[in-house]
C-alpha cells in the first residue's frame, strides 16, 4: 500500500523540486562531448557513431555541443529557466539529446551499454523540457 506521504514525495520529486543539478549535469556533459569530439583524432570511426556521421562532420557536432553547453551554462548562471527562449532551447536540447542516443543505439548491434549514462541524460534533458512550462518553485521561477 502506497502511502500519502509516499506519493507526496514523489509529486515533489517530479513535479515541484529545483532542476538546477540535472541543468548543470547537462551543461558539463555537453561540455566534456565537445571537447571531445573536437580533440584530434577520429572518433567517428567507430560504427557507433556512423549515424551521427551522416548528418555531420565530428568538428560540426563537436562546435554543436560546446554552443549548447554555453547557452545551458548562460541559462544556469543567469538563473532565467523559464522564458521563451529558455522554454525553447530545453526543446532543442531535448532533441539533441534524443537523437544522439538513438542515432547511436541504431548504429550498432547489440546496442552499447557504455552509453546508458547518454540515455539518462536524453531523459533528463526531456524532463526538463516538460517541466518548463509546468509547475515549479519560486526559487525557479527566476
Amino acid at each position: 500500500m502506497i502511502t500519502n506521504s509516499f506519493k507526496e514525495n514523489i509529486n515533489y520529486i517530479l513535479y515541484r523540486s529545483p532542476l538546477v543539478g540535472t541543468r548543470f549535469t547537462l551543461a558539463l556533459a555537453e561540455f566534456i562531448w565537445a571537447i571531445t569530439l573536437l580533440w584530434q583524432g577520429d572518433t567517428f570511426q567507430r560504427p557507433t557513431y556512423s549515424g551521427m556521421a551522416g548528418i555531420m562532420s565530428e568538428t560540426m557536432w563537436g562546435l554543436t555541443f560546446l554552443i549548447t553547453a554555453i547557452v545551458q551554462a548562460y541559462l544556469l548562471i543567469s538563473m532565467r529557466f523559464h522564458n521563451s527562449f529558455a522554454v525553447v532551447f530545453t526543446g532543442y536540447n531535448a532533441f539533441l539529446w534524443m537523437f544522439v542516443c538513438i542515432s547511436m543505439y541504431m548504429s550498432v548491434y547489440p546496442p552499447p551499454s557504455a552509453i546508458s549514462g547518454e540515455l539518462a541524460l536524453a531523459f533528463a534533458a526531456s524532463w526538463v523540457f516538460m517541466r518548463s512550462g509546468f509547475y515549479c518553485n519560486d526559487r525557479e521561477k527566476r
